[in-house]
């Protein structure tokens, strides 16, 4: 893989201040920020633009996430290789139509069968052992949310910790 096309962001990130990560979580759960990328102006450097903001807005709740340089980023989207905070390798779709499980392991396509279909129908938000690749998610905290039990936990120490901060 070339180093130019990888791009790999641990999670060590910029520091920002307690009110501009609760500015920036506010922003992303209303919507403010909102690009829309399904038009006549959608483009590969589009979604490739939206991933890496993604990325920089997550890596700190997973142990690494990357853009695929393997599968394409074209006008239908960009593919992202995840890795969980408990070490489950995924390659996540960011299109259109939201954030989807497309892989189980990095740079793959599976099919969606009937049965994974059936499933998403059914399946709780509590259930982790089974990441349907039939969901699709608004957003990458949701995402997240639904296969990753220790993104909560970290999401929610850090916002305390941010939150602390502002009271100082």
């Amino acid at each position: 893989m070339s180093d130019l096309k990888t791009l790999c962001l641990d999670q060590e990130s910029t520091d920002l201040s307690a009110e501009q990560f609760y500015l920036q979580h506010e922003k992303a759960l209303k919507g403010t920020e909102e690009r829309f990328l399904n038009g006549e102006n959608t483009d590969d450097e589009g979604w490739r633009s939206e991933a890496l903001a993604v990325i920089a807005d997550i890596q700190k709740f997973v142990n690494k996430i990357t853009i695929s340089t393997v599968l394409p980023c074209d006008v239908n989207g960009v593919y992202m290789n995840l890795e969980t905070q408990e070490g489950t390798n995924l390659t996540v779709e960011l299109s259109a139509a939201g954030f989807r499980v497309c892989g189980h392991q990095f740079d793959t396509l599976e099919v969606v069968s009937e049965e994974d279909k059936a499933q998403a129908d059914q399946q709780s938000s509590t259930c982790t052992d089974l990441i349907s690749l039939a969901v699709y998610y608004e957003t990458p905290y949701s995402l997240l949310d639904s296969i990753s039990p220790s993104y909560r936990d970290s999401f929610s120490n850090e916002l305390a910790q941010r939150l602390k901060e502002l009271c100082k």
